[in-house]
């Protein structure tokens, strides 16, 4: 074919295309309108997929080029967006309701429901498209600085560690998470309870934060309550729904140690040097860790009429940690159901969650709490191993130096294993016996069942016995419930009544058993535990308790002209861990909300929604007290010899104290909710002030005249003071691109008030061996940390470090007995340590949203400002006097310590830190036959970290004795994820 002849077929050929797309497509119009039938000037309509859109005019016509099966999309800033699928119809006319503020938002409060607008407590939500996404095995992830005043943080990198939960600062001397409560059901333990879940089963978070919005649980609210809902079945035809991601992570940093050259350099004039030097170039800390895979499964189906709609889902989560032989595999399913009477005069749920986790620790971790107690002893002296020792001798056996086991070897060959299987089912049923009358029950039953084995191999050219150990625990929880609720209006007023008797029960029970001798790895490790040949009567125990808690609550919500709404809560709590005597509580609480933007003078107006709160309550706590200490128990009290023989002893092991009563926190709160200009800007503010009194922590007693040295008790009081901010809008919004931004800060101050108390007519005190402590260098086990009157629970008690003198010795600054300082010393005294407060100035996220047609990009950074960490790994690190026989920092080269360092304020190090915790790239796919959604995305977790801190990293334990001081915590990571969902 001649050029002439394929260029004129080539031009039918575009004038065909052009003529078919001609006769497919025709100018559509119509016309856009609110509900009211105002006119939307400026409204946008858009072919999805396409660039080809159109704007309306000043009478809210417009006019489009499309064609039948084209999906519309119409959008107008303070309005709903609508899709339209074109039929053959040439003219539309639009209705588009009024967007729903932040203030129509439904919440979670307990017991049920309401429009955020009727809220007169302190509550924040979090929603599905708010959550965090990328490699979340635990839920709490999700929400990470997504809530003021809501803190979790995890020390360390640990697949099976528990994270720290705080709301509104630390409560109790010893730490507390809140409560959990899954689809109205309170669930005991709470950081074992949120791993039963997989996260992508939760639809959104509420979090109850002041005592008015927590007092409807009572004691178990104390510290503030977290409401976790479920995805639920919808009205229709069935669904299927997949999300599936894969990622990898890889250790986010390291310690700066010498590496073989430049410990060599280092040692170069020290005789002793050669003798450690076997000629090896060894990265220890590569050595124990590894690139880590996740991936994570869920399916689930759901669907229904509306009669009855069932959802099922079924979950599964492989975890890999990045030290070797470490990580987690997660196996969940759930059903809900939800059927509801032709009258709707009934109606019945029903839930059952069940998991299956199989873990693999670390060495020396027996559970998931071990990482709150402050470090793991395979990280603790890894570092300081010599990069000139190998990990293997010439012949493939393990190379073993005196001191330490060889880190490796350790996480190789050690058997650290826990099963937990979880079992819970729910029914409530509720019936409408009257019009605004409903009465209802509720059932639920969890049963929890932890083993834990462990097989520990003699070390490396030693004389060690093989050991091996079993436990089994058990958990089992049973709640139940009658409630009522009543609502109606009169005119102007409505009211919304409810009332409930709660019966809850926990029992607990459990063995263990520890052996030593020639157990057989890998043929009999745990499960012939007789063929071992020492047993010691402290290695085998049991237990069981039990805990009753009987509750009667009431609740009334008043609205007037829905300008004022009153709430007020009445609970009475009974606890068996007290005695008869203080066993009952009494804990109330008001609230109190002005809609301002119904008042008269505020007609017409369209621009602002506000409403003020207040509110006062109280509630009580006993969480974290064990049971029976009320009680003086007795067991075994150690031997005694007598006529040739030994025999057991029995005596009081524990002074009961029948006076322990409830622990009260008594809050105050003032706060606002605002919405501007069509939900354009929205947020949040609140001002708090808590007094928790007659604090139940572990207190002294003088011995004698009591036998024991300890009893539980109520003493101290400490006050929480703060403030909470969260905003956000929409910085450009059209119908092709969005960009959103929310941003929350959180401040709270801890004061301990008083310590001092009494037990049966004895002073009770508090000394610094309940709390933190360091290790290492010139000394062990010295306090660090106090828990002192005028400051938050564990202050810093820190000698002030002064340089050195001129033979290297460190100096420290010395006081006199009024406090002023007298010069500098070698040595320290008490009267020479200085209070240094640990606790940040304040806390906070930063989420920046940005949609363009079919992609979607979120980037969310957090950080936390003013904080103080002890650094007791550097410390340990940190000096040439450990040379040449361990390793050291490079900057142990030029710090100045020629000796063993002792603790002062340089090894306190500035805490605070900017993280960009995720960044997420997805993109969801047009139109394709039978699905209905397809999103792919990649996420980046932990991706840059800008701090000051000197350590591996300053996100450390914030809870219980050993807050604020960094040990040898499992590393952080960074991870990679692309991920899918799909729906059809």
């Amino acid at each position: 074919m001649s050029k002439p002849s394929r260029s004129l077929l080539l031009l039918l050929c575009t004038l065909l295309l052009v003529t078919q797309s001609a006769f497919a497509q025709s100018n559509i119009s119509g016309r856009i309108a609110g509900t009211d039938g105002i006119p939307l000037p400026g409204a946008t309509v858009s072919i999805v997929g396409t660039n080809n859109h159109a704007v309306a005019d000043s009478d809210g016509r417009f006019m489009l080029n499309a064609k039948p099966g084209d999906l519309l999309h119409f959008s107008f800033m303070g309005f709903q967006d609508l899709q339209v699928v074109l039929g053959n119809e040439t003219e539309l006319n639009i209705s588009l309701p009024e967007a729903t503020t932040v203030l129509d938002e439904v919440v979670v409060v307990g017991y049920g429901t309401s429009l955020r607008k009727d809220v007169s407590g302190s509550v924040a939500s979090v929603s599905t498209d708010e959550f965090i996404q990328g490699n979340n095995t635990n839920p709490l992830q999700q929400i990470q600085a997504k809530v003021p005043g809501l803190v979790i943080t995890q020390p360390g990198g640990d697949p099976n560690g528990d994270y720290n939960v705080r709301i509104r600062g630390a409560t109790s001397l010893e730490g507390q998470p809140p409560l959990l409560v899954i689809d109205g059901v309170a669930i005991d333990d709470f950081n074992r309870a949120i791993t039963t879940l997989n996260p992508l089963d939760i639809a959104s978070y509420d979090v109850l934060k002041d005592a008015a919005a927590a007092a409807i649980y009572g004691s178990r609210g104390a510290n503030g309550v977290i409401l976790i809902t479920t995805k639920k079945a919808k009205y229709g035809a069935t669904t299927f729904e997949y999300s599936a991601y894969g990622s990898v992570e890889t250790i986010s940093n390291r310690f700066d140690v010498l590496n073989a050259q430049q410990w060599r350099d280092a040692t170069a004039a020290d005789p002793n040097a050669s003798g450690h030097d076997l000629g090896a170039n060894t990265d220890w800390q590569k050595e124990i860790t590894r690139s880590a895979y996740t991936q994570s499964h869920i399916f689930s189906a759901s669907g229904g009429s509306s009669q009855i709609r069932v959802r099922g889902s079924a979950g599964y989560i492989n975890q890999q940690g990045i030290a070797i032989n470490t990580g987690k595999e997660v196996l969940t399913a759930r059903l809900s159901a939800d059927i509801r009477s032709a009258n709707d005069k009934l109606n019945i749920a029903y839930g059952i969650n069940t998991s299956i986790i199989n873990r693999n620790f670390l060495p020396d971790q027996t559970s998931t709490a071990q990482v709150r107690q402050g470090g793991a002893y395979v990280f603790s002296y890894t570092p300081s191993y010599l990069p000139v020792w190998p990990v293997h001798n010439s012949s493939g056996s393990y190379y073993q130096p005196s001191g330490p086991p060889n880190p490796v070897f350790l996480l190789e060959e050690l058997y650290s294993k826990q099963k937990q299987n979880f079992f819970q089912t729910s029914v409530k049923a509720d019936y409408e016996l009257i019009d605004g009358l409903k009465v209802g029950a509720l059932a639920a039953l969890s049963n929890g069942n932890d083993t834990y084995d462990r097989f520990w191999p003699p070390r490396i050219n030693s004389t060690d016995e093989p050991s091996a150990g079993k436990s089994n625990a058990n958990k089992q929880n049973f709640t139940g419930d009658l409630h009522f609720n009543f609502k109606k209006e009169f005119g102007d007023h409505s009211f919304d009544l409810t009332g409930v008797y709660e019966y809850n029960k926990f029992v607990n029970d459990g063995f263990s058993v520890n052996a030593r001798g020639p157990v057989v790895e890998g043929l009999l490790l745990t499960n012939n535990l007789g063929t071992a040949t020492s047993v010691s009567p402290g290695d085998i125990s049991s237990y069981k308790n039990e805990v009753r808690i009987i509750s009667f609550l009431g609740r009334l919500v008043y609205n007037y002209q829905d300008r004022f709404i009153l709430t007020g809560t009445f609970r009475r709590d009974g606890s068996s861990k007290f005695g008869p005597n203080n066993r009952w509580g009494n804990f109330p609480s008001a609230a109190i909300a002005w809609r301002i933007s119904n008042e008269n003078f505020m007609s017409g107006n369209r621009w602002l929604d506000l409403k003020l709160r207040a509110s006062y309550g109280l509630t009580g706590n006993q969480e974290n007290l064990p049971p029976y200490n009320y009680q003086t128990l007795y067991g075994p009290s150690g031997p005694y010899y007598i006529n040739g023989s030994y025999g057991q002893s029995y005596g009081v092991v524990q002074e009961g104290n029948p006076d322990l009563k409830w622990e009260v926190r008594e809050s105050l709160n003032f706060g606002m909710d605002f919405s501007l200009w069509d939900d354009r800007v929205n947020g949040m503010l609140d001002v708090f002030s808590d007094k928790t009194s007659d604090m139940l922590f572990l207190y002294n007693i003088p011995q004698p005249p009591f036998v024991t040295n300890q009893a539980y008790a109520n003493a101290a009081n400490a006050t929480n003071k703060g403030v909470e901010l969260s905003l956000g809008g929409y910085v450009i919004t059209n119908d092709q691109f969005r960009w959103n931004i929310r941003g929350n800060i959180g401040a709270v101050r801890n004061r301990i008030t008083n310590v001092l108390g009494e037990f049966k007519g004895f002073d009770l005190s508090v000394t610094n061996s309940h709390y933190g402590y360091a290790t290492g260098g010139s000394f062990q086990y010295l306090n660090v940390t106090e828990i002192k009157e005028g400051y938050p629970a564990g202050v810093f008690w820190l000698p002030q470090h002064a340089g050195f003198d001129e033979k290297g010795n460190e100096l420290f600054v010395t006081y006199d007995g009024e406090g002023k300082v007298t010069g500098t010393d070698v040595t320290f005294t008490d009267k020479d340590r200085q209070y240094i407060n640990p606790t940040p100035d304040f806390e906070w996220g930063l989420t920046n949203t940005f949609s363009y047609r079919n992609f979607d990009l979120s980037i969310f950074i957090r950080g936390v400002q003013g904080s103080k960490v002890f650094a007791n790994s550097l410390l340990n690190l940190g000096s040439t006097a450990y040379l040449p026989a361990s390793n050291v920092t490079e900057r142990a080269l030029t710090d100045g310590f020629v000796n063993k360092p002792n603790i002062s304020t340089f090894w306190l190090e500035d805490g605070s830190f900017a993280r960009l915790e995720n960044l997420t790239l997805g993109y969801t796919l047009g139109r394709i036959k039978g699905i209905t959604k397809l999103r792919i995305y990649a996420v980046g977790r932990n991706l840059f970290l800008l701090t000051k801190y000197g350590g591996v990293d300053p996100e450390v334990n914030v809870e219980g004795p050993q807050r604020y001081i960094d040990f040898s915590y499992y590393p952080k990571t960074r991870s990679f994820t692309i991920g899918l969902d799909i729906s059809f």
